[in-house]
């Protein structure tokens, strides 16, 4: 599954960032690794970027990054 499969809301757990580089680096430095819990939060006014909440921590990633995460469903326990 991709982060840009989450509906807003809805949580998951990182599980792969699939690029390297640039792009990896700057995820990383804004909390975006493997093992963390992301929440969608919300769309930019004009769709792109999306807003995500990593450790407490809203952070903005394009749809075109959020391909490259790819995540894994939490099932909330209430």
């Amino acid at each position: 599954m991709k982060l840009t499969d989450l509906k807003r809301g809805q949580k998951a757990k990182i599980v792969k960032i699939g690029k390297v580089g640039e792009l990896k680096k700057r995820l990383v430095a804004m909390g975006v690794t493997a093992g963390e819990d992301i929440k969608f939060e919300r769309n930019a006014p004009l769709g792109d970027p999306q807003q995500y909440i990593v450790k407490g921590t809203g952070v903005a990633i394009r749809k075109q990054d959020a391909q490259n995460i790819e995540i894994e469903s939490i099932e909330k326990n209430n």
